[in-house]
């Protein structure tokens, strides 16, 4: 939901006004706390409430709460319902971007992209964070190495890769840095190869085999910790 905020705002969004009604139940004069991602939250008092329109009336502003570290994650393509987990997740955990990833061994090739913006901006309001992870349409793993920004520090998981805790250190300095997960099946031999042309480092997140959304969802923490 994007709103400009003024001194009054009236919400019409209908989802919103349901989840305030009947999970937060929400009713005239209680307080809620809207963002745009300008960097402000901004408190409201409900002045009315209807199933249609709520009022609202600007009461303070303060800072939002962003996230300083720009960790990137490019996930493989998977199950529609974990990736969306892996959204919901890694949005409260702070990721800064996240890609999907047609790679040579994605259980699927489609995704709505609209569905997941929505996750993301319902976890991003959930958690207090004060602005959405950017979701960016699917993209064949060739055409995402090739338009990869410069400044990135760059990284992708693999079981025999460098141990993560002894990475650490080097990670906790890097304030930009990307990740990419593969899918069930892992990576394929061209693929390594192709990562492996394009500078990226090779990361374990340990001895055993981890399914792609716990991997996506651990990396994202582990690589936000300062």
């Amino acid at each position: 939901m994007s709103l400009p905020l003024g001194e009054e705002v009236v919400v019409n969004d209908v989802s919103t006004i349901k989840q305030w009604s009947n999970v937060f139940r929400y009713k005239k004069g209680d307080l809620v706390v809207l963002f745009n991602g300008s960097g402000e939250d901004r408190t409201y008092s409900i002045e009315n409430l209807s199933p249609k329109a709520c009022g609202l009336k600007f009461i303070s502003k303060e800072k939002s709460v962003l996230i300083g570290k720009r960790v990137s994650l490019y996930l493989s393509l998977i199950k529609k319902d974990l990736f969306e987990l892996v959204v919901q997740k890694a949005t409260e955990i702070g990721i800064y971007s996240i890609t999907p990833v047609i790679s040579e061994r994605s259980t699927r090739k489609d995704l709505n992209h609209e569905r997941l913006i929505k996750i993301a901006t319902e976890a991003a309001e959930q958690c207090g964070r004060g602005d959405i992870p950017d979701i960016l349409p699917a993209i064949e793993l060739s055409s995402a190495l090739k338009g990869l920004e410069h400044g990135y520090n760059k990284y992708f998981l693999q079981k025999d890769g460098q141990d993560f805790i002894e990475k650490r250190e080097g990670l906790s300095s890097d304030s930009s840095l990307l990740f990419f997960v593969g899918p069930e099946g892992g990576w394929a031999e061209s693929e390594i190869k192709l990562f492996e042309e394009n500078n990226f480092k090779a990361l374990s997140l340990g001895q055993t085999t981890l399914r792609a959304e716990t991997a996506a969802i651990v990396g994202a923490a582990l690589m936000l910790q300062n």
